[in-house]
C-alpha cells in the first residue's frame, strides 16, 4: 500500500469498469492506480477521463505494477479466469465482477488459486449492501418472520437489441456463459440463496424469445431450498416495457418486498409490530433499459468493506466461497431446462 491507501487496478474499460472507477474515489482509503485495455486509445481515454495513474494495454504487465495492490476484473464472463490467475500469482488481491465465471467448474478454478496464492477473492454481489436487504437479512435471523415458506424474483427486464450488438459477447454463450439469468438476475439469485439458505433442487424452463442471441432472454425456474420453501424466478430481457425487479419473502409470521436496484423496501409487515410499509403511492414499475443509469451506491458500500477487510487482514463480506453459490444454482436451473426435469443441486 501507497501512503496507507489500497491501490486498485481495473482491467476492463467497459459499463462494469466506469462503475468502480466512479465509486473508488468515494473511499478515503483507496486510489485508483491503473487500468487496461486492449484498445490502447481506450485505456488512455479511461485513465484520463477517472484520474488513474497508468494506464497499460497488456494486463499482465498492470499486475506486475508495484504499486497496485488489488485486481477489479470487468471483462467478459470468460476471460474472468484467466485474469484472476495473473492477479494472484502476481500476489495482488482479486474482485471479480459477477458472475464469477461462465461455468462452476472455472469459477472453482479462481477459488482455488487464490487460496493457493494467498491472496483475498471477493465477487460483486453489491444488492447485498442494501439497506433493503441488511434488513430482511437481520429480521430472518432474529426470528421475525417466523418460519421461512416462500422467496420470489421477477426480475422483468427489457434489453435493446443494441444492448447485444454493441457488445456482442453478452449474447455469446461461450463468452457470456448465460443470458439474462446470468448477467442480470444473479443478483437476485444470490440474495435468494443469502436469506433462504441452500437450493436442494430446481425445476426450469429457458427460451430466447425475442433477442437474435445464443443465450435466453426468458427463464422461469422453480426451487425448493433445503429447510422445505420453496421460491420462483422469473428473469427476462424482452418484456417491454421494462420493469422493475421485485424481491419478495414470506414467512409465517409477515413479509416483504424489496427492490435491489434501487434499494427500496416496497412492503414489511410483521405479525405483533406495528411497523408496517406498503407500496408509497408513487411508486412507478416502469424501469430504464440502459443499465448505465443505475445506481452504484452499492458498490461503493461493498469496495469498502474489501479495503478494510485488505488492510485489517480479514475475509470481505463476500468471498469467492459465497459468489460460487449463485454459480451453483444458475448451473443447475439450465442444467434442469436442458433435460426438462427437476435437478438436485449439491451446495
Amino acid at each position: 500500500m501507497l501512503n496507507g491507501k489500497v491501490g486498485f487496478a481495473i482491467a476492463g474499460s467497459g459499463m462494469g469498469a466506469v462503475t468502480h472507477a466512479i465509486e473508488i474515489p468515494h473511499i478515503e482509503d483507496a486510489e485508483l492506480v491503473a487500468i487496461s485495455s486492449r484498445s490502447e486509445e481506450r485505456a488512455k481515454q479511461f485513465a484520463e477521463t477517472h484520474g488513474a495513474k497508468r494506464w497499460y494495454t497488456d494486463y499482465r504487465q498492470m499486475v506486475e505494477d508495484k504499486d497496485v495492490d488489488v485486481v477489479v476484473i470487468v471483462t467478459p464472463n470468460a476471460l474472468h479466469l484467466d485474469y484472476a490467475v495473473s492477479a494472484a500469482e502476481a500476489g495482488k488481491h482479486v474482485i471479480v465482477e459477477k458472475p464469477l465465471e461462465t461455468t462452476v467448474e472455472r469459477a472453482q478454478q479462481i477459488v482455488d488459486v487464490c487460496r493457493k496464492q494467498g491472496v483475498m477473492l471477493s465477487v460483486i454481489y453489491q444488492m447485498r449492501f442494501c439497506e433493503a436487504s441488511q434488513k430482511i437479512k437481520r429480521a430472518i435471523e432474529s426470528g421475525q418472520f417466523g418460519k421461512l415458506l416462500l422467496c420470489d424474483a421477477i426480475d422483468k427486464e427489457y434489453r435493446e437489441p443494441a444492448y447485444y450488438a454493441t457488445d456482442p459477447w453478452r449474447g455469446d454463450r461461450e463468452l457470456a456463459g448465460g443470458g439474462c439469468l446470468t448477467l442480470q438476475s444473479t443478483h437476485l439469485v444470490d440474495l435468494m440463496q443469502w436469506f433462504m439458505g441452500p437450493v436442494d433442487k430446481v425445476f426450469a424452463k429457458t427460451r430466447t424469445a425475442v433477442h437474435d442471441i445464443e443465450v435466453e432472454d426468458l427463464v422461469n425456474a422453480m426451487l425448493t431450498f433445503r429447510s422445505g420453501a420453496l421460491g420462483t424466478i422469473t428473469s427476462s430481457t424482452c418484456i417491454f416495457p421494462a420493469h422493475k425487479h421485485l424481491l419478495e419473502v414470506n414467512g409465517e409470521n409477515g413479509s416483504a418486498i424489496m427492490n435491489g436496484e434501487y434499494d427500496d423496501l416496497l412492503f414489511w409487515e410483521m405479525a405483533g409490530s406495528d411497523e408496517k410499509n406498503d407500496f408509497p403511492p408513487d411508486f412507478k414499475l416502469n424501469d430504464i433499459t440502459d443499465p448505465h443509469f443505475y445506481p452504484t451506491l452499492r458498490h461503493r458500500f461493498q469496495l469498502m468493506d474489501i479495503v478494510d477487510a485488505i488492510k485489517t487482514e480479514r475475509q470481505p463480506a463476500i468471498t469467492g466461497e459465497e459468489g460460487m453459490k449463485a454459480m451453483i444454482i444458475k448451473e443447475a436451473i439450465y442444467k434442469s431446462a436442458e433435460l426438462g426435469k427437476e435437478i438436485d443441486v449439491d451446495m
